[in-house]
């Protein structure tokens, strides 16, 4: 396809490979232990990987010490977007609105050191899952059927080795 009316040579969206899913996926650890469970289903998904979230409301005796949202953001990759498209979709066909699923167009950078960053002028398309507080039992319960959702999500698009295979 011809960019050049974007004011490019190439599509401008970055393309993430299994590399840079397993290079941010190498420190499980920076997943709080409260939306875990959920990263992991998202994650399970071959072509999707998280790259942020914070389990915020999930532990009520560990809430103070996280931010006040509940979400997870992930990655696609080789630009098969539609299945990210499919697994919001299916989220908030099922769970109505007690999930907020979004799709941000974030500038990408080159990190030159610690304290410096460029533009590239590419664009990273980041998937978020975000959660709403319910009571405690029904957050409890709906948490585990968000996460089976989602796991039964995985076990579908993984058949499909044309599309998600490395």
């Amino acid at each position: 396809m011809d960019y050049s009316f974007l004011g490019t040579n190439n599509n401008p969206v970055t393309l993430f490979t299994f590399e840079d899913k397993k290079k941010y996926l190498s420190d499980p650890g920076l997943i709080d232990k409260g939306i875990k469970e959920l990263a992991d289903a998202i994650n399970s998904v071959n072509v999707l990987f998280t790259m942020n979230s914070c389990q915020g409301f999930l532990i009520e005796s560990e809430r103070e010490e996280h931010c006040q949202e509940t979400y997870v953001d992930f990655y696609v990759v080789n630009h098969q977007n539609h299945i990210a498209n499919m697994l919001l979709t299916s989220l908030v066909s099922k769970f109505d609105a007690l999930v907020d699923c979004k799709l941000i167009y974030e500038a990408d950078y080159n990190f030159i050191s610690e304290d410096e960053v460029e533009v590239n002028g590419f664009v990273n398309l980041r998937y978020g899952i975000k959660l709403y507080e319910l009571m405690p039992d029904l957050m409890e319960t709906t948490y585990k059927e968000i996460i089976e959702h989602i796991k039964i999500f995985a076990k579908e698009m993984n058949k499909k080795k044309d599309e998600v295979s490395e």
